[in-house]
């Protein structure tokens, strides 16, 4: 019976360690590669949940402050309402045309030989107002018509010089079936209707034509 002795075995048995040593290294990548996955995972886990609550906690503020400024907003459109309608009131007052500074014009001219009977005024338009107004009266002298006309000329320049397209003309000019006392004379009279109109305040600007393109 032959004997056989392996004095290799150490040799054999480092030969076969060492085919195992590259799957012991690719066992240890794949750990770190897991390791580090799950690592990047609880990592993004974390930061989620604090954004979560950050938005849990910003909605909350939302919500308290939500009414409140609904409340502000109701509250800005209402005195915003009540600025327009106070503006326009103060543009209307100060734009308001006086009728008093004309009719003192207009009775620095009457002479002591014309009686005004009736007066009315009318105005019509916003920014350029057109003004009107109607002045019926008696006149005496020895040329009742011609005191009246010197009336309707006078009228017309003493106002112009304030206001724009100035217009004086006879409605009415009659000779008058009465005569009246005048530098204790009987004179002949006329009856009158004079109508003037102007204008007051400033023309809008013309809007610029839009060319189609």
């Amino acid at each position: 019976m032959s004997l056989h002795l392996n004095l290799y075995h150490e040799v054999i048995r480092a030969k076969e360690l060492k085919r195992r040593d590259p799957l012991k290294l690719t066992m240890y990548g794949l750990a770190a590669v897991v390791a580090a996955f799950a690592g990047y995972y609880v990592l993004q886990a974390v930061k989620l949940h604090s954004l979560n609550s950050e938005l849990a906690t910003v909605k909350a503020e939302f919500d308290r402050l939500d009414p409140q400024a609904k409340t502000a907003k109701a509250r800005e459109d209402e005195l915003q309402t009540q600025l327009k309608a106070g503006t326009l009131l103060v543009k209307k007052v100060e734009n308001r045309f006086y009728w008093a500074p004309v009719l003192e014009q207009v009775m620095q001219v009457v002479p002591r030989e014309v009686q005004v009977t009736r007066l009315t005024g009318e105005i019509t338009g916003e920014s350029n107002r057109r003004c009107a107004l109607s002045i019926d009266g008696l006149s005496a002298g020895a040329d009742a018509r011609n005191v009246a006309e010197t009336l309707r000329t006078a009228i017309a320049e003493k106002i112009s010089p304030q206001f724009k397209n100035v217009t004086s003309k006879f409605r009415t000019l009659e000779d008058g079936t009465e005569m009246a006392m005048l530098d204790g004379k009987q004179v002949p009279t006329a009856t009158f209707a004079i109508n003037v109109e102007f204008y007051s305040g400033e023309e809008r600007a013309a809007e610029p034509v839009r060319r189609k393109k």
